[in-house]
């Protein structure tokens, strides 16, 4: 029998460290809402798995650096996913060294992926994972989707900007060298960035 070890609990699904043909692997499993209706939540809970498993391959097959998906359960609102060792973005700004580089990185893996269209939902430092091998790795598509909507990906990079100047303000010239990346290497990225002021705009002055 494969052991399963519980790693997270948030709001939307609880996170088991188990393993696949040999290797570590992460099981995601949607909890119900019981304050939901349960016809409901059950139709929520399919549609949400299907769609994050859908988010993670498409982002894979555009080159950005996400877990590899193993298998999919809709009926039990389940996904088997690589386990990806190293530190989550957050933690490695307090303690890693190249911090600059890695902002640089997170920034391009940004770019690619709204470049694909695709809306993480919920970008923030602790939604990376950084390691030596292949740059920054995204997680968590749960509250994704396919957009082309410029206000979408402004609102995407809006989450990370709140998250990162709020926890780590403290290093100079970090947020700025995340955007001039994400510039450099999506050609619609200062459209983005020009959107995310009128947002915070609006936001203030309400």
């Amino acid at each position: 029998m494969v052991s399963m070890k519980v790693i997270k609990e948030g709001a939307e699904a609880k996170l088991f460290l188990t393993d696949f043909e040999g290797r570590k692997a992460v099981l995601k499993k949607r909890v119900n809402k019981r304050y939901r209706n349960k016809v409901l939540d059950n139709s929520l809970i399919k549609k949400r798995t299907r769609q994050e498993y859908s988010l993670l391959n498409k982002a894979n097959n555009y080159g950005v650096r996400v877990p590899l998906t193993y298998s999919l359960d809709v009926k039990n609102g389940s996904l088997l996913m690589e386990f990806i060792d190293g530190l989550r973005l957050k933690d490695y700004l307090n303690k890693g060294k190249n911090k600059l580089s890695a902002c640089k990185k997170v920034g391009k893996s940004i770019a690619r992926l709204h470049k694909s269209n695709i809306i993480q939902g919920d970008l923030t430092t602790s939604n990376f994972i950084i390691n030596n091998k292949n740059g920054p790795v995204i997680l968590d598509f749960g509250l994704g989707q396919i957009s082309p909507k410029i206000e979408d990906k402004a609102t995407d990079l809006l989450n990370l900007k709140k998250t990162f100047l709020a926890t780590h303000s403290s290093i100079k010239e970090g947020w700025r060298t995340i955007t001039k990346e994400y510039c450099k290497n999506y050609k619609l990225g200062q459209n983005v960035l020009i959107k995310l002021e009128e947002i915070e705009k609006r936001a203030r002055y309400k």
